[in-house]
């Protein structure tokens, strides 16, 4: 008789039925700081702007508009146009973003409608271009500048000033930025990234520094948020100091940025990721990690394990930064554009970033490998944080054993009962306070 051997079979460890320990909705008490009536703010800024003494009548000016969502943003470029027409110039919106839009004219004018800037929303035409000139050098980097700003009379620089997600410096995410990499357009973009992530805080004012030189900077308008993403300030910048100005306003927004109620975590769970939330699709400030070559990662927060679940539909596709997470779902790389995400990518010289993690079927599927991958024997031991993205992180999940230690340091508000994390038949996550 003969004998079959059968291979034994092999432990799912993708789907091991973990009773994940107890979660709790908190809200931390950070301060308000938003303006009461940005409008009328806007307005008595540009009404001390003198303006009126910069520019003549029928001069075509450029208000700059970049790819991120910022508080208020339409309603700032909207007074702007306004105030610009009563001087009876002719103001118009430029996608000032670099490569994003997946650097073409429509995919540009597809991220600004989509944080409603438009021709019918604001008042003016908005207008964009891959086309620059070639102005001069900065440290050997050819210096390049939109078209379509250079042959304007001059520009209205709208930003937030911001910390940034690859490099520290003096200036980071803000006007300067706006200028050098913005108004570079996806040429001019590539070139600077090209110099590698530490030139970046020297290059970047540099270029700025030959651009002036060509441009007529007509006004700076820097924004600063408060820890709910509201506008807290609203700076008209002297064009002469941009740069030293904006290094003081930078000071204030890193005050002023929220983080996570703790340094230690085993696991991160991110709901969704995209560049409507940061151009990292997850704030490298809030996680803790850079993935950079030759960059050694932030010693806090630390952060064992991360997942993230989806891809939020504004990112049009666009998953840089997904090569920060160790697990994600099948349906978020579903979700991929993966030419507008290596473009990105490829352009910031940043490829790890692009890199897909382990990928699993369900939302449960990936939090249960995370969590297996661990090796942690008592679970509910395991330190663990929920938020919906990096953006919005004042009010998150926490497992129950980080209630004491949050609470002791933090004013918080706890929201519900503790639950488990719980997921419907698709094995998906319920939201956060939507449990059965």
């Amino acid at each position: 008789m003969e004998f079959i051997k059968k291979r034994p079979e092999k432990p799912n460890v993708l789907n091991l039925g973990i009773n994940f320990p107890q979660m709790i909705t908190i809200k931390q008490n950070l301060p308000r700081q938003g303006l009461d009536d940005v409008r009328n703010e806007v307005r008595r800024i540009l009404a001390e702007s003198r303006l009126e003494q910069k520019l003549r009548p029928g001069a075509k000016v450029a208000i700059t508009a970049g790819s991120r969502g910022i508080a208020n943003i339409a309603l700032i470029i909207r007074e702007t146009v306004d105030y610009l027409k009563r001087l009876n110039t002719k103001p118009f919106v430029l996608a000032a973003m670099g490569s994003h839009g997946g650097g073409t004219i429509q995919g540009q004018l597809k991220v600004l409608a989509d944080l409603g800037i438009t021709s019918e929303s604001i008042g003016a035409p908005i207008m964009a271009t891959v086309e620059t000139v070639i102005t001069g050098s900065f440290a050997g980097i050819a210096v390049h500048i939109s078209q379509l700003a250079y042959e304007s009379d001059a520009v209205i620089l709208i930003n937030r000033v911001k910390p940034h997600t690859s490099f520290h410096g003096p200036n980071e995410s803000g006007l300067v930025k706006m200028l050098a990499v913005g108004l570079g357009g996806p040429l001019g973009a590539a070139a600077i990234h090209a110099t590698g992530v530490s030139a970046l805080s020297h290059i970047i004012p540099g270029v700025a520094s030959v651009m002036q030189k060509h441009l007529n900077i007509a006004l700076g308008l820097a924004i600063i948020e408060d820890a709910y993403e509201s506008t807290k300030k609203i700076v008209s910048v002297p064009v002469e100091n941009i740069a030293s100005e904006e290094t003081i306003l930078l000071q204030e927004a890193y005050e002023a940025m929220p983080r996570l109620p703790v340094n230690n975590l085993d696991l991160l769970i991110v709901e969704e990721m995209g560049k409507c939330f940061s151009g990292t699709g997850m704030d490298t400030n809030i996680i803790g990690r850079m993935r950079i070559q030759g960059i050694p990662e932030p010693p806090s927060p630390a952060i064992k394990r991360i997942v993230v679940l989806n891809l939020a539909t504004a990112s049009h596709g666009n998953a840089y930064g997904l090569g920060l997470a160790d697990f994600t779902t099948r349906q978020l790389v579903n979700k991929i554009d993966f030419e507008v995400t290596y473009l990105n990518a490829v352009t910031s010289t940043f490829v790890q970033r692009a890199m897909i993690p382990m990928t699993l079927p369900t939302e449960k599927a990936a939090i249960e490998a995370a969590v297996n991958s661990l090796g942690i024997k008592e679970i509910s031991q395991i330190r663990i944080a929920r938020l919906r993205n990096t953006l919005h992180i004042t009010e998150l999940q926490v497992s129950e054993n980080l209630l004491e230690e949050i609470s002791s340091t933090l004013s918080i508000d706890i929201m519900g009962l503790p639950n488990p994390l719980q997921f419907n038949s698709n094995g998906n996550l319920y939201p956060f306070l939507d449990t059965v």
